[in-house]
């Protein structure tokens, strides 16, 4: 299972397998960050010169460079491949680019410092959580036209689609803050509350079963049965980690305050193994590099 890296020390590498370091792609990325890939292809940012690089997998050719948004923190393919989502923190909106020209084709607004965004597993909704405000939205993909506000009764920090409907995870306001996981769904009037935990939130992956979840909070790293709204375990040393990413049995850990990316197998979380360490790594799932 490869894993595309990246880290304003290291540069953008590729691991291979578990054990041996990553295969350097280049340093000439100015603080690269945000890697995506979805089937051949692959995109990562630069801090620097705001620019997004897309590359094919299977011989590391330059497909375009874009612009990329003010303050990126989420960027995804369209299963088409022939768009590519990114999310600002900055300018809090959303744009579509298309992947061939790095032309920017569609644009909306996006809460207040938003931070999360997920594509349906059809590719036909995106789903952005609001950030500072007590909002979710969904929209339409690629258009990007708005098809409802989802409205918490707390700041919406992630969301994510779920085989219930969407997952919001939001944090209360005041000095005891809390994380409190909603799901909402399909037809519902209102989210409905299914478990606090301690602490504020982190980042928020639904796992491949669609029935469970990795919900990161202060406390650790927890694995939520979303039928039954009890915890499965907590991982407590990867405490607010933002970036979580799942592929088939294996979840991958990005904590980029550390510095650290880890490789945990869901069912046994005791297993799980750092396999690599630098300045702010952040790092995906990437199948399809030769």
């Amino acid at each position: 299972m490869r894993i595309l890296v990246t880290d304003a020390g290291f540069g953008v590498g590729v691991l291979r397998r578990v054990g041996e370091d990553a295969a350097l792609l280049g340093r000439d990325v100015p603080a690269p960050c945000v890697p995506c890939a979805r089937g051949g292809l692959m995109a990562f940012c630069c801090r620097l010169t705001r620019e997004c690089l897309c590359m094919r997998c299977n011989d590391r050719s330059v497909v375009s460079r874009m612009p990329a948004v003010p303050g990126v923190c989420g960027m995804c393919f369209s299963p088409c491949q022939r768009y590519l989502y990114q999310l600002s923190g900055e300018a809090d909106c959303v744009h579509t680019r298309c992947v061939a020209t790095g032309e920017l084709l569609f644009a909306a607004p996006a809460g207040v410092f938003p931070r999360m965004m997920r594509l349906g597993h059809g590719g036909r909704a995106l789903l952005v959580a609001g950030g500072a405000v007590d909002e979710a939205y969904l929209l339409t993909a690629p258009e990007l036209k708005r098809i409802a506000a989802i409205h918490t009764r707390h700041p919406c920090f992630a969301a994510d689609f779920w085989h219930g409907g969407l997952l919001l995870v939001c944090a209360t306001e005041g000095e005891d803050i809390q994380t409190v996981v909603y799901t909402f769904p399909p037809r519902a009037a209102r989210p409905r509350e299914l478990i606090r935990l301690p602490g504020q939130p982190g980042g928020l992956c639904v796992c491949p079963d669609g029935v469970s979840a990795l919900v990161s909070t202060r406390a650790g790293l927890a694995r939520l049965d979303l039928l039954a709204g009890t915890l499965a375990w907590n991982v407590p040393e990867w405490a607010l980690c933002m970036r979580l990413e799942c592929r088939g049995g294996m979840a991958l850990l990005s904590d980029a305050l550390c510095g650290r990316v880890c490789l945990m197998p869901l069912g046994m979380p005791w297993q799980r193994r750092v396999v690599f360490s630098g300045t702010d790594a952040q790092a995906c799932f990437l199948m399809d590099v030769g």
